[in-house]
């Protein structure tokens, strides 16, 4: 008798575990059951709009809903950001966040919200490397030149960015403490006046992202001394990376990817994060980071939140070390 009771209760265990079992798939696929927003906290136009517009028209496919980009600039992405922290956390509102994730509130302290705390990574989408642009008379070949150039100066060289904060300052920063050289930032309002200023000879080196300057080095108006990867460029197969000369392991990218407010459920990231993969698979995905000259990130949600928190280390101890503040 005890055992027909005890098969009874383990027959009745086994199937309230299969409808529970069966009921979780159902639950998650009802995401997303309306449009999903993208919030792109650049101008339209650059290549975070562009690849944002393109994920989205991919994920609308996948996921079954339209996914609509918005433009929402300005105060070194900070309004788009606390535009997705004013939505619920369900997935409905999304983030193409960039390497601000990591460096903001190193950057600003009175920012209202600490983004790796109040952002939880979906996916990383593409990072590109960045070249040492030079104009084609600069005196020296390699990156070694730069560093004899910049100690022959004693801290009078400058160098351009397209900003203080962005990614060419905060990567420059880096090269002069490891290297031991001195260079004075003179900031400009974007990567284009910068390498205006680059080809003019108003500074001599500007370390900015490949898929900003390639179209300058490729039609010889600027060149490049080395690249901040640790394998050589595709787009410039002839530039030595800076490893290669002798700045051992100096990597610096600037990367892009999807982020959603903390509290997210784990199935909805779980599902974005499986069909931003699927998009980025896809013949005409891998065509527009090539002709960037970006390389996609990709993988599950827990990779790209190590590289987030592993960049947040890193620029917080550049920064402090630099003392850069922007308020």
């Amino acid at each position: 008798m005890q055992n027909i009771v005890r098969r009874k209760t383990l027959a009745a265990a086994v199937l309230i575990a299969i409808t529970a079992g069966g009921a979780f798939p159902a639950w998650a696929q009802d995401y997303p059951g309306k449009p999903i927003r993208l919030i792109v906290p650049f101008p339209a136009g650059g290549p975070s709009d562009t690849t944002a517009r393109s994920i989205a028209e991919g994920l609308g496919k996948v996921l079954g809903q339209p996914v609509v980009v918005e433009n929402k600039p300005g105060a070194g992405a900070i309004i788009g950001s606390e535009v997705v922290l004013g939505q619920p956390a369900d997935g409905y509102t999304l983030l193409m966040a960039s390497n601000v994730i990591s460096t903001g509130k190193w950057l600003y302290p009175s920012m209202s919200f600490e983004p790796v705390r109040d952002f939880r990574a979906v996916a990383g989408v593409f990072r590109s490397p960045h070249q040492v642009a030079v104009a084609p008379d600069f005196p020296g070949q390699g990156i070694q030149d730069l560093i004899a150039l910049a100690k022959r100066e004693g801290g009078r060289m400058n160098y351009g960015s397209g900003g203080s904060g962005t990614m060419p300052h905060l990567g420059t920063e880096r090269f002069k403490q490891v290297t031991g050289v001195e260079m004075q930032h003179i900031p400009y309002r974007g990567s284009a006046p910068a390498n205006v200023a680059l080809v003019a000879g108003d500074v001599p080196v500007h370390f900015d992202i490949e898929f900003s300057v390639q179209p300058l080095l490729k039609s010889g108006r600027l060149r490049s001394l080395g690249v901040t990867a640790l394998k050589r460029s595709p787009q410039f197969p002839d530039v030595p990376t800076l490893d290669e000369q002798g700045i051992k392991g100096f990597e610096l990218y600037s990367w892009f990817g999807i982020v959603a407010r903390t509290g997210t459920p784990d199935h909805i990231v779980a599902k974005l994060n499986q069909a931003i993969n699927q998009v980025m698979e896809t013949p005409e995905f891998k065509q527009r980071l090539t002709a960037l000259g970006a390389e996609k990130i990709g993988g599950p949600p827990a990779a790209f939140e190590k590289m987030i928190k592993d960049d947040y280390r890193l620029w917080g101890e550049v920064i402090q070390k630099a003392n850069i503040k922007i308020e």
